[in-house]
């Protein structure tokens, strides 16, 4: 007869700095089992005869290693049932488990969506087709998307819009966008993402993200560019914090300087001077969204001569001020 969990929580929560607690839904093994999920490892054990378990965790691995956690879990299970565990038995409980949850969203028809709509979705991005992007997600089920944090909805679909965005950077470098440009827009989404408090903002900045990485790669296949002027966009970019001179980047490419700044106008569309300030103002944009950088300092990092002529750079690409412009976003 197994020893009253409740006693066995209290002794656990005198001893050790562990969340205990006590889950009435079923568990997914009739055995003793470790679970990792995005807030850490969770060690549950079920009683025997019943559908409730004890959940051990979660426990963040730099304050409790999963060594630790095991440990204590054998300790539990010994208080509740009075026998030892059999570590080899939870190893092998451990490895049958995304067997045990794929059975069981059979059972219940929650199936994790078909790899056909996700492949259709990214697809769209590598061809740089925002509008069947915006198609594609709204046809998509929204409960054939997984779950990866079982108790908070929020979480769960945040991680799940992280998931698509690292796909879609990698789905955009395929379609021709440059890694430097793809990974950085990766990293400014995922930062809103986690800034997120309701699901319908969230929702809609996937869909913005997963849509402007499409747009960019439709930018590149509409511009295809010789390998000489490819390579000075992407230097460009690369080098946006140091100072970029005409001279400086028809050395690197071993051209003219005249002949670089024709050959770029002529097709790119724009002066190269005109290129790199847009640059510079797009990422003025995301310094002012991002960081509490002041004016200043960003008018500094970005090379122009002064404040004032940075807030007239800035009001003319953007149609605001650089204060204004953080205020509304």
């Amino acid at each position: 007869m197994p020893n009253e969990w409740s006693t066995v929580t209290r002794l656990l929560h005198q001893t050790f700095s562990i969340p205990v607690t006590y889950q009435s839904e079923p568990a997914l093994s009739s055995a003793p089992y470790l679970k990792q999920e995005a807030s850490g490892y969770s060690f549950f054990i079920p009683f025997e005869g019943s559908e409730g378990m004890l959940q051990l965790g979660p426990a963040i691995e730099t304050n409790l290693s999963k060594e630790k956690l095991i440990d204590i879990g054998s300790l539990a299970y010994y208080m509740l049932y009075q026998r030892e565990l059999d570590a080899a038995a939870l190893q092998k409980n451990n490895f049958e488990l995304p067997m045990i949850q794929s059975a069981e969203n059979r059972q219940n028809i929650t199936f994790h969506h078909h790899p056909y709509l996700e492949e259709k979705l990214f697809d769209c991005i590598r061809a740089g087709k925002p509008e069947l992007v915006k198609e594609q997600l709204q046809s998509f089920p929204d409960e054939l998307s997984g779950t990866l944090a079982k108790q908070n909805a929020l979480r769960n679909r945040k991680n799940l819009a992280i998931t698509a965005i690292t796909l879609a950077t990698r789905a955009a470098i395929d379609g021709g966008l440059a890694p430097e440009l793809s990974f950085t827009m990766s990293d400014v989404y995922i930062q809103q993402i986690e800034e997120k408090t309701n699901l319908p903002a969230l929702i809609r900045l996937q869909t913005e993200a997963l849509c402007a990485f499409a747009e960019k790669v439709s930018e590149i296949k509409a511009g295809t560019y010789s390998r000489k002027i490819s390579h000075c966009v992407h230097y460009i970019y690369q080098h946006l914090y140091e100072v970029l001179t005409l001279k400086q980047l028809a050395d690197m490419l071993k051209m003219n300087p005249t002949y670089l700044s024709a050959r770029f106008k002529q097709e790119v569309g724009i002066p190269i001077r005109t290129y790199i300030q847009h640059l510079r103002i797009e990422e003025a944009k995301l310094l002012l969204r991002m960081t509490d950088h002041s004016l200043l300092h960003i008018c500094a990092l970005l090379h122009f001569h002064d404040q004032s002529y940075f807030t007239k750079v800035f009001k003319k690409h953007t149609g605001l001020t650089p204060r204004k412009f953080r205020e509304q976003t």
